[in-house]
């Protein structure tokens, strides 16, 4: 009797084990997006067609994520995100970066902020205003401590501009955002942008080598343009390395290039800037900054970005702009500036000619990619913007550089519903247990419960002999 009692409760518990796992599986949300568990320990980067907006996603190899920029408060454009994003699978957002207070970057941040949970948030050095002038509203970073990142470490710039109800709703927003994590609601982290704080201005990997590294803006009390508030950032993985840059403008470019090109610096932050000052960095892919404005990624800058003048042809550059926009971007002067440098138009990419624009990266550093529209010609990519009266559009001619490496190109994604891991991988077990998928946790629950099922089998036997 005691023994059809003890294989009773054996068969309860391991019931119990897959309903509980199997709705923790369902239930559970999926982090990051549905490669992001990548067992070959690949790396996408996804530069999100949101019309004349910017919106940047990363799938990091650890199967963490990051959103830079949310496109533009009109619903065409930051729903094209959202969707982009529901397309992938994702959930869970680990790192939120805003980089300025412009209503193209940062207007649907708050539709985000409804849709998925954020863990981490980086904001601008910018005090949210009430109104035009220069009141500042209460804005939480005041209060809070400028040593562990999350105040103002400089007298913050108020932001005054006709779209200022969108960034102080943006910035309340923020601060109330919540997620979960273990069954708990927790504050999102919410941290002020400072490439000079060790503690906040890296996000790296544990389980993988990967790392985002924020290089200015390098003195914010100097600045008068929302756009300059913009960091430089440098996302590197596998020997590859991505340079992001939001809307950084002239004045933010040259104070990062009179930084690095001063030899006083060297050897200071850690050596976190080494690697510019010495000419020994030559970036994979850049974002040009400010969709391609003449003002934005400026000659010395891109030396600096680019300091192996042989490899220029191999780079590809990025512009973030919308169909037919009436900005005229990309600018012809900054496209006639690429040619002049030594950069091929073939590596040349435009989400309003291309739309979603996605780069992968393997464990080995091979750099491969998609395109929604890959039929677009030398022509089109060297045409400016539609442009207006005083920008009349125009067409660059073409310098005739041919890149020397070739690439992949990048297969189209799993479905959206798969989501799992490959559970015949060893690198899928070997992440941090913290973030294994929830089916993870089912196959180790089940065989917890078989092998004291056994146990107790096994105890049972004895007992009998015994007796």
């Amino acid at each position: 009797m005691k023994a059809k009692i003890t294989n009773y409760i054996v068969m309860l518990a391991l019931a119990a084990a897959l309903v509980i796992g199997a709705a923790a599986f369902v239930a559970a949300p999926v982090q990051g997006v549905v490669t992001a568990y990548a067992a070959d320990g690949s790396m996408q980067v996804h530069f999100i067609d949101c019309g004349q907006a910017d919106a940047c996603f990363i799938d990091l190899p650890d199967g963490k994520n990051i959103l830079i920029d949310t496109g533009h408060t009109s619903s065409s454009s930051w729903k094209s995100v959202v969707d982009y994003l529901d397309g992938l699978g994702v959930s869970t957002i680990d790192y939120m970066i805003l980089t300025h207070s412009d209503a193209d970057h940062i207007g649907g941040a708050t539709h985000i902020l409804e849709e998925y949970e954020v863990k981490t948030i980086y904001r601008p050095a910018q005090a949210c205003s009430p109104e035009r002038g220069n009141e500042y509203c209460t804005d939480p970073a005041y209060s809070l401590s400028a040593a562990d990142g999350t105040g103002f470490y400089a007298d913050p710039v108020a932001y005054k501009d006709k779209s200022f109800k969108t960034y102080s709703d943006t910035i309340s927003a923020v601060y109330a955002e919540k997620y979960t994590e273990n069954g708990q609601k927790k504050n999102a982290t919410v941290y002020v942008t400072n490439p000079f704080n060790d503690k906040i201005n890296s996000i790296e990997g544990e389980s993988f080598d990967y790392s985002l590294n924020f290089y200015s803006p390098i003195d914010v009390t100097e600045l008068s343009d929302n756009n300059d508030f913009s960091p430089i950032m440098v996302l590197s993985y596998a020997s590859r390395d991505f340079v992001l840059t939001g809307d950084a403008e002239k004045q933010n470019e040259e104070d990062f290039v009179r930084f690095v090109r001063d030899e006083a610096q060297l050897g200071d932050y850690g050596g976190r800037y080494d690697k510019f000052i010495k000419s020994e960095f030559t970036a994979d892919v850049i974002k040009m900054g400010h969709h391609g404005s003449s003002t934005s990624s400026g000659k010395d800058f891109l030396e600096i970005m680019t300091a192996n003048a042989e490899k220029r042809p191999n780079v590809f550059t990025i512009f973030s702009c919308g169909d037919g926009n009436s900005y005229g971007h990309p600018h012809a002067e900054t496209l006639k500036r690429l040619m002049d440098m030594g950069f091929s138009a073939e590596r040349i990419e435009r989400t309003d000619l291309n739309g979603d624009i996605v780069f992968g990266v393997s464990a080995e550093g091979a750099l491969a990619l998609r395109e929604e529209r890959s039929d677009v010609t030398i022509e089109q990519k060297l045409t400016t913007g539609s442009g207006n009266s005083s920008r009349p559009q125009e067409t660059i001619k073409d310098n005739d550089k041919d890149p020397s490496e070739a690439i992949d190109a990048l297969p189209d994604s799993a479905p959206a519903q798969s989501g799992i891991p490959d559970l015949f991988d060893p690198k899928s077990w070997a992440r941090n247990p913290a973030e294994w998928h929830p089916l993870q946790w089912v196959i180790v629950a089940v065989i917890l419960v078989v092998v004291v099922a056994a146990i107790a089998v096994a105890i049972n036997k004895a007992k009998k002999k015994r007796k």
